[in-house]
């Protein structure tokens, strides 16, 4: 009798141990599962360093897909809750400025407070691109084709009197500038090719629909060229060897211009991105 009361007993603080270190890692669990931090920050003209109220601000996730979208008021701040550990993409814009990007990553302290400026400026500015922020900005170059041998090889063909690699142009959703799966499958041809002829220079072309005023177009049209050629230096492919430039609606590939009735594939036919080669 006294041997199974010693047992029951030592059983008993066995189940109480295994108890306490199943709820320890409860807590331990729960509190990773909470760990929040927040970003906010201004947005401000980046030449005259005022602030910009009704400006855009766009959170996204590692791959492009948008989280929160905030328009700044009056104060021009603006404030997300964030995950701790987690990757995150955050875009500024406004009509008739360049739009900023930002890539971040998060640590693993809870309840940090990152703090970001946002700065939209006017007109073109050189690409840059700095390996520590992953912050890249976009410039329109106009580039005159150099010479092209005659001998191009199979991946090259000629449309329109010009030099293009044979690869389709990439699609866009309608008001968006975020590349998807097929865009980002064709890109990757963009950098086999460029890899594989490494002298071969190229630009990148992008256009919107007739929708919208010609400012907004214009912008997108910036937007989309931007993500493109960053895609492709991000591949590894030197900023020297890829321009780009954004033409709003001016170059639509079919009758769909302003106040002409189209559908939603015509429309979206002009949502594009070509490649032009500049050099072989």
């Amino acid at each position: 009798m006294e041997f199974l009361i010693r047992a029951f007993f030592i059983l008993s603080i066995i189940i109480s141990n295994a108890q306490t270190e199943q709820t320890e890692s409860n807590i331990e669990s729960s509190v990773k599962q909470t760990c929040n931090q927040v970003v906010k920050g201004e947005v401000r003209d980046k030449n005259t360093s005022d602030l910009l109220p009704n400006a855009e601000v766009i959170l996204s996730d590692n791959e492009g897909n948008i989280l929160e979208t905030q328009i700044v008021k009056e104060d021009a701040t603006f404030s997300f809750s964030i995950k701790c550990e987690t990757v995150y993409k955050l875009e500024g814009r406004k009509v008739d400025f360049t739009a900023e990007f930002k890539d971040f990553t998060t640590t693993d302290e809870s309840d940090k407070e990152l703090k970001l400026l946002i700065s939209l400026g006017k007109g073109n500015i050189d690409f840059i691109t700095n390996a520590k922020t992953v912050k890249t900005e976009v410039k329109t170059i106009e580039i005159e084709p150099e010479f092209v041998t005659d001998e191009h090889p199979n991946e090259v063909k000629v449309t329109r009197d010009i030099y293009v690699p044979n690869i389709n142009p990439i699609y866009f959703d309608y008001e968006s500038s975020y590349l998807n799966k097929m865009a980002k499958t064709s890109l990757q041809k963009v950098v086999a090719l460029m890899n594989e002829y490494p002298t071969m220079i190229v630009q990148c072309a992008s256009h919107t629909d007739s929708k919208g005023p010609d400012s907004y177009n214009n912008w997108m049209a910036d937007r989309r060229v931007k993500r493109t050629v960053d895609f492709i230096i991000k591949k590894g492919i030197s900023a020297s060897r890829i321009t780009g430039k954004g033409y709003g609606a001016t170059q639509l590939i079919n009758h769909c211009e302003k106040n002409v009735e189209c559908t939603d594939k015509e429309q979206a036919m002009n949502r594009r991105t070509e490649f032009v080669i500049i050099r072989t």
